[in-house]
Formats: structure tokens, sequence, C-alpha cells
């Protein structure tokens, strides 16, 4: 492994790209760069969102509900993302250039084979999802229009992994996640909202496995170690939820 860009497939990420961009959430490809799979797009004149500017605002939610909901009902992406598969390569990849493991990371597997066992009932059909959805990657025009951008981890994907990655990553309320899993569905769904819940962990557990190994082999100055450990603290507060137990009977 050399690095970063080990994890990313820039020609994957151009198709990606153009398939969201046909369903009107991300701008058009104008230009394609190469060697390198450089896109070339419109300037986008608006606010880059942030945790603060997303949470607690609750037309801003529903802009990116909206958003998501799109390009997951008018994408379709030709690679699909099995998430504990990923998983399990990354530990791999971890084993073999020697990466952190902290202590937790065998509990944390074990926690995700839980969920993996329980998400294996009821499964909705895949579809196109940015599996990345940082308030950095949502785009708000003084017109009103949120954009969604970065898709080099595009792909097929369960929908409800999307809106799960969404909700950890933004300090939502407990009723700011009913209202994102409400405006997605049209109405509440306790069994997707399980489903939604026990994302939140499979995200930090991706990441933090992630971490780990880009903590021996990225050559960007980052504190990737920390990035993985603040992470592995967020899994184990959502697993020690008192519904956590309910959510894996219910999904």
């Amino acid at each position: 492994m050399d690095g970063t860009d080990t994890f990313i497939d820039r020609e994957r990420e151009h198709r990606n790209h153009v398939a969201a961009a046909a369903s009107g959430v991300t701008p058009p490809v104008l230009h394609l760069i190469q060697p390198g799979y450089c896109s070339v797009v419109p300037f986008i004149q608006g606010e880059t969102m942030h945790p603060e500017t997303i949470a607690g605002h609750p037309e801003r939610l529903r802009l990116i509900v909206d958003a998501v909901r799109t390009y997951h009902d008018g994408a379709l992406f030709d690679n699909e993302i099995r998430v504990f598969d990923m998983i399990r390569d990354y530990r791999g990849m971890a084993g073999e250039v020697d990466a952190p493991r902290p202590y937790q990371i065998e509990w944390m597997l074990w926690v995700g084979q839980r969920i993996e066992q329980a998400m294996q009932r009821d499964e909705p059909a895949p579809v196109a999802c940015h599996n990345n959805l940082l308030s950095e990657n949502f785009i708000l025009t003084p017109e009103g229009r949120m954009w969604v951008i970065d898709w080099e981890h595009g792909g097929m994907n369960d929908p409800f992994f999307d809106l799960g990655d969404f909700c950890v990553e933004h300090p939502l309320t407990a009723d700011e996640e009913r209202f994102v899993l409400t405006a997605y569905c049209g109405g509440m769904d306790e069994h997707r909202y399980a489903r939604m819940m026990l994302h939140k962990l499979v995200v930090d557990l991706w990441w933090s496995m992630w971490a780990m190994v880009q903590s021996k082999v990225s050559k960007l100055e980052f504190e990737f170690y920390r990035y993985g450990t603040d992470r592995i603290a967020r899994f184990s507060k959502n697993a020690a939820h008192p519904d956590f137990e309910s959510w894996l009977k219910r999904v």
C-alpha cells in the first residue's frame, strides 16, 4: 500500500459523479483532465455547510434529506459498497502494515458482527449512496438549493447507511434524527429507524479501522490515530445506548 489514494478509485469516482449529476444533485462535469480523472465543474456560489450550520436548522435538514432521496431514487452506480466486507478487508490490511490496534477493536468487531447478522433480515434494495455525508460535502446556494459534492466513496449500498452516516457526522438531537427518518420515509417507521441508528455504529467502525491503517500508510500530515480513537469513543457511546438491543431486534 502506498498512501491515502490506495483506497480511492478516481475513475470510479468520475463515473459516480456523472451519474449523480444526471439526477440533479451535483454539478455536471464540464471537462475531464487526464491523467488522474480530475473533473472540471461549474463554480458553485454558495455556503459550505458545517455541523453547526446544519444541526438546529430544520429547513436545511429537509433540503439535505430531499437531496439524498433524489440521488437514491434517480442515480445508478456501477459499483457496490459492501461495508462489512470492507471492514474485514481493513482488518486484514491493519495486520499487514502493523497498524495500531486499540484494545476496543476486537469488541467493536464483535458488536459489528451482531449488527451485520441482524441487518440480514429484511434488507432494503441497494441504491446509489454517497457514503461520506460530512457537512463539508453540502453547499447551500443563495437561492436555497442544496448541492452534494465529492463522490469518491460512492457506490450502491443500503440507503439507511447514508442516513446513519449523515446523522452520526452531525450533532443532531434525537428529535432531529427522527425528523431525518420521517422526512426520508414520508412518515415514522420504527423498523427503518432502528436500521439507521445501527448504521451510525457501522460508520464509526468502518472509519476507525480505516484510520488505523491510514496512520501507518498515509503521507498526509493528519492525526489519523486521533481521528480513529475519537470514532472509537463515539462508537462505544452509541453501543451503550439504552435502545441498542431493541434496535437489533427491530431492524
